[in-house]
């Protein structure tokens, strides 16, 4: 499996950069919008204070902490210029700044929070303190990030695959070559317990049905390649990856059809994706909505009854200070 390497903070702002201007990571789902806003009032935090979103990106998830906290005083930052040029032109109203500015050294957050940022950073120790150095002396932290804990159906078909785990990081085979790492919740919880803090609750996502959604919502390669049966280590996983293979395009197809008036990325090939999408939903809607709402009830049902199950390939880890 490939991994891109990073020798340094300026590695990752190039690649981001590049990526950023492409239209990387613009829309994220109602479901996963709808989770954070749950898993924030669930800390149960006080009236007023302020938050930061580490790793904000483009802020999508930013404005959800917003809505999640409209008493605070909320704050994002970002190593890519790009993505924080797009995030203050469409929200004004919070406070955006490319990491390491000066101006806002003093600054000190009650809440952090940070998506899927510790498996893309080039040193997860180092990204670690910076974290902490913008935390005030009481502070509640929320990090999610993909885990590798067994047995989730992403554990499964990257087991079934020849050296389909990385025995050093922890990768899945399928991931993106700029996942860095994937992190249990106690390596996690020991990359900030120099600056004192603990881990005081943890949820686990995708367990199965979690995982159907998002692989079903990705790319169609994607797909293929999760399910290769040429990669498989013996005759029994092959059968077990053609048989994933046929369950997850069915779902992937219904997905793409059921979608096609849902904003999307405007990544290469836009517009023939686009009219592809318009032909599969006339031929396709009448089977392709309704399974693609069973498939995104089934997500929430299961994150609802099995999130403090470890067997989940998604951690959401909660730290306190003081």
């Amino acid at each position: 499996m490939e991994t891109l390497q990073f020798s340094d903070r300026q590695d990752s702002v190039r690649f981001y950069e590049d990526r950023y201007a492409h239209g990387y990571m613009g829309h994220w789902s109602v479901f996963e919008k709808a989770r954070l806003i749950n898993l924030v009032r669930e800390l149960q935090l006080p009236a007023r204070g302020v938050a930061l979103d580490f790793g904000c990106g483009r802020g999508i998830f930013t404005s959800v902490i917003r809505e999640a906290l409209p008493g605070w005083r909320i704050f994002g930052c970002d190593i890519s210029a790009e993505a924080i040029a797009w995030a203050k032109q469409h929200q004004p109203d919070i406070t955006f700044f490319v990491l390491g500015d000066k101006a806002y050294d003093n600054l000190r957050a009650d809440f952090i929070h940070s998506h899927h940022v510790l498996e893309h950073t080039f040193n997860a120790e180092i990204t670690a303190r910076e974290m902490a150095g913008y935390a005030a002396a009481a502070c509640t932290m929320l990090h999610s990030f993909p885990c590798d804990h067994p047995g989730s159906l992403e554990y499964q078909l990257s087991e079934a695959v020849k050296n389909g785990i990385d025995p050093e990081n922890g990768k899945f085979f399928f991931e993106d070559t700029a996942h860095q790492r994937r992190l249990s919740r106690k390596k996690a919880e020991a990359l900030f317990a120099g600056d004192g803090f603990k881990g005081v609750d943890a949820s686990y996502a995708n367990q199965r049905a979690g995982a159907v959604k998002w692989i079903a919502e990705s790319d169609l390669a994607l797909v293929l390649n999760i399910t290769d049966s040429r990669l498989a280590r013996d005759a029994t996983a092959a059968a077990f990856l053609k048989g994933w293979r046929r369950k997850l395009l069915f779902r992937w197809w219904c997905h793409f059809a059921a979608t096609a008036f849902t904003p999307a990325d405007r990544g290469r090939h836009y517009r023939l994706k686009r009219v592809i999408q318009f032909l599969a939903f006339v031929s396709c809607f009448w089977f392709a909505i309704p399974v693609n709402r069973a498939m995104q009830r089934a997500a929430l049902r299961e994150w609802e009854t099995d999130r403090k199950k470890e067997n989940g390939s998604d951690l959401f880890l909660v730290l306190r200070r003081g």
